[in-house]
C-alpha cells in the first residue's frame, strides 16, 4: 500500500512538473541546469563504466567527470530519501543545511548548479554584449542576470531534484517498468506543453526580452518613438498588397508584421523587435494601425497608432472601446 501511494505521488509529479518546466524554460534560460542534470543521470546509469574509463584517461578527464562519479557514489552509499522530502525540499532548508549527510546531498546538487554557473555566466556576458549597449548598461543588466540565476537554482531544487532522485530510486530498486511508466508520462506531459506553446498565435517572449524592451524604450524615448513610427510607415506601405494578412479580429501577421519588425531593428534588438505586434482597426473617422508591446503585471503597454492619413497618435481616446483588451487577447 505504501509503495503504491508513493508511486501515485511520483506519477502525479511527472504528469504535471515537466509541463511546468517546459513553460519555465520558455521564459528563462535554464538550459545549463537541464544539461548538467542530464549528464548526472548518464553518470548514474553508467557509473561503473565511466569510472573505469576515466581511470585509464588523463587527469583532465577525471576532473571533467568527477562530479558525475561523486553523484553516483553518494547514492550508492545513501539511497534517496522519501519522495515528499524532495518535493518540499526548499521548505526543509534548516534541516539539510545543518544535518551532515543531508548537507552533503545538497552540496552535491549545488555542485551541479555551480558547474552550470560557468555556462550561465558566459551566456549572460554574451547576452550583455550583444543585447544591452549602448542604450543600456550594467544597472539594467544585473537585475535580469540575478533573476535568471535565481530561477535556475529554484528549478534545480524544486523540479529537478525530485525527478533525478526518482530515477535513482527505481534504477537502484531494479524496477524498470515503473521507471519507464514515469518517464513516458513525463515525455507526454512535456510534449503537451510544447504543443501548447506551438499553438500560440504569438511566440512566448522571455523575461529578459520583456525587461530590455521596457528599459530601452525608457532610456531613449525619442529614438524609440522614431523606430516605432518607422515601423508603422512600413506596415502601412505593406498593407495594400497584403490585406489577406489581416485577420478578422484585426491581428496583422506575415509580411506586414515582418516589415514592421525590420523597421524596428535599427533601434531595438532582434528579439525585442519581434516582441511587438500590429493591430488594424477603424474608428469613427479613419483606419488605424496600432503597433504595441503587451507588457505584464503593473507595467503599461508600449504602443503607438498611425492613421491612413499618416497622423501618429498616442491618445487612447482615438482607439475604439476595449481596444487594449482585444490586443491583449491576441497575444495569448
Amino acid at each position: 500500500m505504501k509503495a503504491s501511494l508513493d508511486f501515485l505521488l511520483r506519477l502525479a509529479f511527472f504528469a504535471t512538473v515537466p509541463f511546468v518546466l517546459v513553460l519555465v524554460a520558455a521564459l528563462f534560460p535554464v538550459t545549463g541546469a537541464l544539461a548538467q542534470v542530464a549528464v548526472g543521470l548518464v553518470g548514474i546509469f553508467t557509473g561503473e563504466a565511466v569510472r573505469q574509463w576515466a581511470s585509464r584517461r588523463h587527469k583532465l578527464v577525471n576532473l571533467v567527470v568527477s562530479s558525475q562519479l561523486e553523484y553516483d557514489a553518494y547514492y550508492r552509499e545513501h539511497p534517496p530519501r522519501p519522495f515528499l522530502y524532495y518535493v518540499f525540499y526548499p521548505l526543509l532548508a534548516p534541516y539539510w543545511l545543518f544535518q551532515p549527510e543531508a548537507r552533503r546531498e545538497f552540496l552535491l546538487f549545488k555542485g551541479y548548479t555551480l558547474a552550470s554557473f560557468g555556462f550561465l555566466v558566459l551566456s549572460l556576458v554574451a547576452q550583455y554584449l550583444m543585447s544591452f549597449p549602448p542604450e543600456l548598461g550594467w544597472r539594467a543588466f544585473l537585475p535580469i542576470a540575478a533573476g535568471t540565476f535565481a530561477i535556475e537554482t529554484a528549478v534545480v531544487l524544486m523540479f529537478l531534484m525530485p525527478i533525478v532522485t526518482t530515477v535513482v530510486h527505481y534504477h537502484r530498486s531494479r524496477e524498470p517498468r515503473l521507471l519507464g511508466v514515469l518517464l513516458l508520462v513525463g515525455i507526454v506531459s512535456s510534449s503537451l506543453a510544447i504543443a501548447r506553446l506551438e499553438r500560440r498565435r504569438d511566440p512566448v517572449v522571455s523575461y529578459a526580452t520583456r525587461s530590455r524592451v521596457r528599459e530601452r524604450t525608457a532610456a531613449k524615448p525619442k529614438a524609440a518613438e522614431a523606430a516605432q513610427v518607422a515601423a508603422l510607415h512600413a506596415a502601412w506601405k505593406a498593407l495594400p498588397k497584403d490585406k489577406q494578412d489581416v485577420d478578422h479580429d484585426g491581428k496583422v501577421e506575415a509580411d506586414v508584421l515582418d516589415a514592421a519588425h525590420e523597421a524596428l531593428m535599427p533601434f531595438y534588438r532582434n528579439d525585442e523587435a519581434n516582441a511587438f505586434d500590429l493591430w488594424y482597426t477603424r474608428n469613427a473617422k479613419t483606419w488605424l494601425v496600432v503597433l504595441y508591446f503587451e507588457a505584464r503585471g503593473k507595467n503599461d503597454p508600449i504602443w503607438l497608432a498611425m492613421s491612413s492619413a499618416g497622423a501618429v497618435t498616442h491618445d487612447a481616446k482615438q482607439l475604439p472601446k476595449g481596444a487594449f483588451n482585444a490586443m491583449y487577447r491576441l497575444t495569448q
